[in-house]
């Protein structure tokens, strides 16, 4: 396993981007994805394969470093797909999720019939044996029964999945056209208790032999999500996969034969990510002393709810190192009163001109914000690789472009 990069060549690399690129900007460690992948190579079962969630960040460089490390993708839209395509990863490793798959999405389906296709609801897979395009391979997505942990939960009163009870209604739609290769079950994410992770997949797994003696199938795949958090406050400890893997050494006996599958997003890449902010005027805040930045929450907004102005880590001074810390908050450059990116960080005595790294964003940040809002400019994005730094193509919209309707400007 590759040795993840010392917090001090981190620091300069981040001082480096800023005084190079400017700021507002993203610096994404491509060594700290790899580390991550390796740790979870480690402590999974062999057979155990893992599937990025590219929504989390499909920044292209940093879809090809996990492409290139073997490991599958899970996609949600024609754009994500094309950006998975291009990044490398195999059609074959490939899962499209979500409740709705637009035409676009179908058609670059059609040819690719080695992919997988998450089917979220009945009515969904129903239209999908009508549509044409060939046979497909489908996981029918289950709506979890069981109490849910993380802090974003997807159990009894989630909207996405099919229900057991509506489970009967399915069998007749499966047949020439749509095969069912397996069951895909996510429950929460943002999960930090290693004991909570591993009962999570265990109930996943006993839930999809469940839906396996209903339907009388014998499941190829199963996709049993994730949702491995990573430490966002100072007071969380790092996720012990080993401990949650546990629960993958011994599947169900009615899954003889079923390649188990992990989809995980933010444990891959948000802690090797950084959002760089430059101060640019002093304030006071709540009575504590405040700085202004030229960033804000259109870049790196709080998209998962979880509190992260309040609860996150402070962000990192780049430069000189000064001593003692006040509750210092950060406020974002737009005229809006919630624009605060800290409430009350340990900080340094700071100055217009000082740059603050934020860490832990390197999942759902830029492509998860409202980046058009006042029509500020994109921050950079910047891949960091050996201590290498490589600016990215400007950011792209990842939908593709449809005609415009006759008659409309």
């Amino acid at each position: 396993m590759a040795a993840a990069p010392t917090p001090a060549a981190v620091a300069d690399a981040l001082q480096r981007a800023a005084a190079r690129y400017g700021t507002p900007a993203y610096v994404y460690d491509l060594d700290r994805v790899g580390v991550q992948i390796g740790r979870l190579r480690c402590a999974l079962p062999p057979g155990v394969q893992v599937r990025y969630s590219v929504k989390a960040n499909p920044a292209p460089a940093v879809c090809q470093a996990i492409a290139g490390a073997g490991v599958g993708a899970e996609v949600s839209s024609a754009g994500e797909l094309a950006v998975a395509l291009d990044a490398g990863f195999r059609p074959a490793r490939i899962l499209v999720s979500g409740p709705y798959k637009e035409p676009g999405l179908l058609r670059q389906l059609a040819a690719l019939p080695e992919a997988l296709i998450s089917v979220d609801s009945v009515s969904e897979l129903a239209a999908l044996a009508r549509s044409p395009g060939g046979a497909r391979q489908v996981l029918l997505r289950l709506r979890p029964d069981y109490p849910i942990p993380g802090d974003m939960p997807a159990g009894p009163s989630s909207r996405f999945g099919i229900p057991l009870a509506e489970l009967a209604a399915a069998a007749g739609h499966v047949g020439r056209t749509v095969t069912c290769a397996g069951f895909h079950v996510h429950g929460g994410s943002q999960i930090l208790d290693p004991v909570q992770a591993a009962r999570q997949l265990s109930d996943a797994c006993a839930l999809a032999a469940r839906a396996a003696a209903l339907l009388g199938v014998v499941p190829a795949v199963l996709n049993l999500g994730g949702g491995f958090g990573v430490p966002y406050a100072a007071g969380d400890t790092e996720f012990d996969v080993a401990k949650a893997a546990a629960a993958l050494r011994s599947p169900p006996a009615e899954l003889p034969s079923a390649t188990v599958t992990l989809e995980l997003g933010r444990y891959l890449v948000a802690d090797a990510g950084w959002y760089l902010t430059r101060v640019v005027h002093t304030q006071t805040f709540g009575g504590n002393p405040a700085v202004v930045v030229d960033g804000g929450i259109h870049h790196r907004p709080d998209l998962c709810g979880l509190d992260l102005a309040r609860r996150g880590r402070p962000p990192l001074l780049l430069g000189p190192q000064r001593s003692g810390t006040t509750p210092t908050a950060v406020l974002g450059c737009l005229c809006l009163p919630w624009d605060i990116l800290a409430h009350a960080a340990a900080l340094p005595a700071l100055h217009p001109g000082d740059v603050l790294a934020f860490p832990a964003a390197g999942a759902y940040g830029l492509t998860a914000a409202p980046a058009g809002f006042l029509g500020h400019p994109v921050p950079a994005e910047i891949a960091l690789a050996g201590g290498a730094l490589t600016l990215l193509p400007p950011l792209q919209l990842l939908h593709s472009q449809a005609p415009v309707p006759a008659g409309l400007p």
